[in-house]
């Protein structure tokens, strides 16, 4: 933890999508995960942070927007992206949270599986 950031807020939502790797022996074919995703925000006092709306944004910004979805299309927009990685949605998912907690963002941990997890630290 940081000097002087005495907490930090933890909060995570899952959600079912496919995606693929092209180029991957595995991964290249389409395949799901049920995805988890953590954020964890620096808080420098209690309360600092309202969990509700922290629970709203992530609702909004992650289970709405990838539920369900081919991710290499979603993320695309028009057409088709060859490769979506749980990196790539972490930095994403940063970037955004970011917009919504300036300063704040301590990591984005997005997982394929229980036991197979990145975390994005900006």
């Amino acid at each position: 933890m940081l000097p002087g950031v005495p907490f930090r807020v933890r909060a995570c939502t899952g959600f079912s999508a496919a995606h693929r790797i092209e180029g991957h022996p595995r991964c290249g074919r389409i395949h799901g995960h049920n995805y988890r995703v953590c954020i964890v925000l620096r808080e420098d006092k209690p309360m600092g942070i309202d969990l509700d709306e922290l629970e709203e944004w992530l609702h909004e910004n992650v289970f709405k927007r990838f539920d369900h979805q081919y991710l290499n299309r979603q993320l695309a927009g028009a057409g088709e992206l060859p490769t979506v990685t749980s990196e790539d949605l972490a930095r994403m998912i940063a970037g955004w949270l970011e917009e919504s907690y300036p300063g704040r963002v301590e990591l984005v941990e997005v997982c394929e599986t229980p036991e197979l997890c990145v975390e994005y630290i900006p």
